[in-house]
This record gives structure tokens, sequence and C-alpha cells, in this order.
């Protein structure tokens, strides 16, 4: 009894450490997308049919009939499908780069792939 107690609380304290190591949490989707939240501090609720993952400010929402998988991660990375290579900086509102952090308006763009939200669309552009 007592090396089943012991052997079940070093799994718990191994488990434990293992994702203190990690960065990240990635939700992969049914449709093959991905989202990731910091696990610093993490904390996880079910409600409605959801679960909700909260690190700091951050939060996300998922159905859980939507959900395929989710793990731990040193890189949030979700993929880049295509790159467009023009855009019109007059028309740009919103700009992000690859770690969400809004870029301030005005800004000279260094190289990089950036976010633009614009007149209700989301693009995915190369600086070179």
């Amino acid at each position: 009894m007592k090396k089943a107690v012991i052997l079940t609380l070093l799994t718990a304290l191994t488990l434990g450490t293992r994702a203190a190591d990690y960065n990240y949490l990635v939700f992969t989707l049914n449709d093959n997308t991905t989202q990731a939240i910091t696990a610093s501090n993490l904390n996880i609720t079910f409600a409605n049919g959801n679960l909700i993952a909260t690190s700091g400010s951050e939060s996300l929402t998922i159905a859980l009939t939507s959900l395929a998988k989710m793990e731990f991660s040193n890189d949030n990375t979700t993929g880049i499908e295509a790159i467009e290579a023009t855009l019109n900086p007059d028309e740009a509102t919103e700009i992000y780069d690859l770690n969400g952090r809004r870029i301030p308006s005005g800004t000279q763009l260094s190289r990089g792939i950036y976010i633009i939200k614009s007149n209700g669309k989301t693009t995915k552009v190369q600086v070179k």
C-alpha cells in the first residue's frame, strides 16, 4: 500500500514539473487550426460545453466539441499557409507581429512577417 501511494505521489510530482517546463499550451481544433496560450499561471475551467483557459490577461474559450488535442509546447507558432507580397499601408488599421504585439501606427516595419487587420479582413504579410 505504501509503495502505491509513494508511486502515485512521485508520478504526480513528475507530471507537474514537466508541464512547468513548457512555455505554451497549444490547442489543435478539428479543422486543424491551432491556438496557444501562455502556460505561466495557467487556469483551465469548463462551463457550458466550453474549455476556458486563462493566463494573466490572456483568455481562450474553446468549444469542447471542436477540440481535437491539446499539448504543452515551447513554441506557439500556429503556422502560416500563405504570405501576401503586397500591402497598401494607407488601408492598414492594425498591425501585429507574430507574437501578437500591436505595432504602433507610423512605425517603420523591419524585415519579418506581420498580421494586418484592415477593413474587417486579416492578412499575413512579409516585409523584405
